[in-house]
């Protein structure tokens, strides 16, 4: 919040702050409700605190970008790859940092609010192809819907339309349960995505490596090579 500073000679009691936009009000509520709900020991990320990954300093400086945001870091269900769903969801209790739209980008959002025909944000997305320093770009659409539930309560749900192309993009290869990042920055004043997956964990070693003894895999790199032996001493 932005304090406004009043004239000089005026009283410290008249200063005023900016109230928090009702539509933050509203997802910051929501946020903070699902983080009450959840369990102790939950699995946790890097993510707030990972430093920003080369390719998208790289990309930021070709776009000439701003306003760097972390959105979030998600597990693609099996909807999100879904032909007929053709949206990536992103729960608002999930988003890492909510201001990441402009006030004109705002806007459009608030006014759909309850159409059933949306404008939705015209975005850029960026993909990081797997194993590859390889970028892809694709046009995509930003909507917001409210998911209302009993008592007066709100579900917000932000939803990157037109991401049936990520999708079936072989160089992009998602599948269901890869987990993603997606950031946020805006170049000229258009509003981009940038995206990259998780490399899984390495696997559990397998059983017979944990049941070999030390001294039993010594051995076997042991060469007993005798294919000298019968040369005559130099």
């Amino acid at each position: 919040m932005n304090a406004k500073l009043n004239t000089v000679g005026a009283s410290s009691s008249s200063c005023t702050t900016d109230p928090t936009p009702e539509w933050l009000l509203k997802l910051k509520t929501e946020k903070n409700g699902a983080a009450k709900l959840k369990t102790v020991g939950a699995s946790s990320s890097s993510w707030t605190t990972d430093p920003t990954p080369e390719w998208l300093l790289k990309l930021m400086t070709e776009k000439n970008g701003a306003e760097l945001k972390k959105i979030i870091e998600k597990e693609l269900s099996a909807s999100d790859v879904s032909r007929g769903h053709d949206r990536l969801s992103m729960p608002c209790s999930n988003i890492t940092d909510l201001e990441f739209l402009s006030p004109m980008e705002q806007s459009i959002i608030e006014d759909d609010e309850g159409k059933k025909h949306m404008t939705g944000v015209v975005a850029k997305l960026v993909v990081k192809l797997v194993d590859s320093d390889v970028l892809k770009e694709f046009d995509v659409n930003l909507r917001r819907c409210n998911m209302h539930k009993t008592r007066g309560n709100h579900s917000f749900v932000y939803s990157l339309i037109s991401w049936k192309q990520v999708v079936e993009d072989e160089g992009c290869g998602l599948k269901k349960s890869d987990k993603i990042r997606l950031w946020s920055f805006h170049s000229d004043g258009k509003l981009y995505f940038a995206l990259t997956t998780l490399s899984p964990p390495p696997p559990p070693p397998s059983s017979d490596s944990r049941d070999s003894k030390p001294e039993e895999i010594i051995s076997a790199l042991v060469i007993d090579d005798k294919s000298d032996d019968d040369l005559p001493p130099k």
